[in-house]
């Protein structure tokens, strides 16, 4: 029937809806499907989506997430294939520089455990706080924070909100999407994550995904062989200037 050839694909905002668009729809177009976007405007809906058959997949979230997600739900999700991932940035907000924080700034982080302990990790590694090295740094929380020598005080907002409040903080640890939603160029981080690092790229690539009943079917296996031309690879250079994680 008609409903095998459309793939509805849910997104949040940013550019991976872009990316599918612009470089994966055109060559699944070619063969015969169609593609359907349903924009979530937040990191829970995406996956409850999926387990309700709403999407066929969903193209939001890294690896580390979908697992703790799915743990909480209780929902049989699979993981398809990793995709290239904007890497989550400082920015600077009311502060002039790193170097010139006021005492007791405002830093804004996002709120969902995950990309909470990537930003804390990524304050570390600018060397703002340092983690107590006995916790599993993909699990820190604020309170992990062994070393504070400039009091920050920790603002945890929606991932989502981080762009909106940048102006009403001294800085805001941004991820890679949603700052480039916003308009902010990953280049005007003053620090973000290595796009190389391992670490980065097994927990943090960002992941498309599917619901475990249709982890094989035909409409994936076309969409996963689009993702490993040259084409699609061209693509990313051009568009995400070196300041994303390659996944391949």
């Amino acid at each position: 029937g008609s409903n095998a050839e459309t793939i509805r694909v849910g997104v949040c905002a940013g550019p991976y809806q872009d990316m599918f668009e612009q470089a994966i729809e055109p060559s699944l177009t070619e063969q015969g499907y169609s593609v359907k976007y349903v924009e979530f405007s937040d990191y829970v809906q995406p996956n409850n989506a999926l387990a309700d058959g709403e999407i066929a997949l969903n193209l939001f979230q890294h690896a580390t997430y979908l697992e703790s997600f799915s743990k909480q739900h209780n929902l049989d999700l699979a993981s398809i294939v990793e995709v290239p991932t904007a890497a989550i940035g400082v920015f600077l907000g009311k502060a002039g520089s790193l170097d010139q924080l006021p005492p007791n700034a405002t830093v804004a982080i996002p709120n969902d455990d995950t990309n909470l302990s990537r930003a804390l990790r990524v304050l570390q590694q600018a060397g703002l706080i340092t983690l107590d090295a006995s916790v599993d740094p993909a699990k820190a929380g604020v309170n992990n924070i062994a070393e504070n020598p400039r009091g920050l005080s920790f603002q945890q907002v929606n991932a989502e909100v981080l762009p909106t409040v940048l102006d009403s903080v001294d800085v805001a640890v941004i991820n890679g999407n949603y700052a480039i939603d916003a308009g902010l160029s990953l280049k005007d981080a003053v620090a973000s994550e290595d796009p190389q690092s391992d670490v980065i790229q097994q927990e943090y690539a960002n992941i498309i995904c599917t619901s475990a009943d249709k982890a094989d079917d035909e409409r994936i296996a076309a969409l996963v062989d689009v993702l490993t031309t040259d084409e699609f690879r061209t693509y990313l250079d051009e568009t995400f200037d070196g300041s994303v994680l390659p996944a391949f």
